[in-house]
């Protein structure tokens, strides 16, 4: 199994929060990705209502979504009756302790099942983990670097899914995943990446051929 990915041949069940959903369309593969996964892949439907919302403003995740869900490559997912009760005490409290509709769904439908939840928020991750240390938690970054995915895929087509999706969705990434992320992108393609912390961006700087070893090369 996979050096890198958090995510392993033990899940069978993947719950895709909107962020995850959204990152994964920004790739242009989607739908080759979630086919290569071993885990059967489920959208809990107060994520799909999210998406759908976010027509209103102009984006078209909802429209993406449902030709996965009409092709089979993702399942829409109702919260199980006994995760009902952890449902609403996510989406209820204060601002710091209360999560949207998708990803209280995510975690309630996780906690309420065997599934694995595919989360990058970092607030929605840390109330996850304070509150329900037994789920097992991945992200966008742990579904790229399934080595499922990665043997669908060559080299070229992941590196240009990875930069749509921090370009296009400004995906997250974890502290931990930087270096992968930092090894299957060009350097001077991660430095126009705003989503990346300008220091990962200096980093990235550093590793581009000054302008005299250009010179010299040429």
């Amino acid at each position: 199994m996979t050096q890198f990915s958090c995510l392993s041949d033990q899940c069978g069940l993947l719950l895709l929060d909107a962020s995850v959903v959204v990152n994964l369309n920004a790739t242009g593969y989607a739908e080759r990705i979630l086919r290569a996964l071993p885990a059967k892949i489920l959208v809990p439907k107060p994520v799909v209502t999210e998406l759908r919302n976010g027509m209103k403003a102009g984006h078209t995740d909802a429209i993406d979504l449902q030709c996965l869900l009409d092709g089979g490559a993702a399942t829409e997912f109702a919260i199980p009756g006994p995760a009902q009760q952890e449902y609403i005490a996510l989406v209820s409290g204060t601002s710091a302790q209360s999560l949207g509709d998708g990803e209280a769904a995510t975690i309630a439908c996780a906690h309420g099942t065997t599934a694995w939840a595919a989360i990058d928020e970092r607030k929605a991750r840390r109330i996850c983990a304070e509150r329900y240390p037994q789920i097992m938690v991945v992200s966008t970054v742990d579904i790229l670097a399934h080595d499922a995915v990665i043997a669908a895929f060559s080299e070229q087509e992941l590196s240009d899914a990875i930069l749509a999706a921090l370009q296009v969705a400004r995906m997250q990434v974890q502290a931990h995943q930087l270096d992968w992320v930092i090894s299957r992108v060009p350097p001077e393609k991660l430095m126009k990446c705003v989503s990346l912390p300008r220091s990962v961006r200096q980093r990235v700087a550093e590793m581009l051929p000054t302008l005299s070893d250009r010179s010299a090369v040429s």
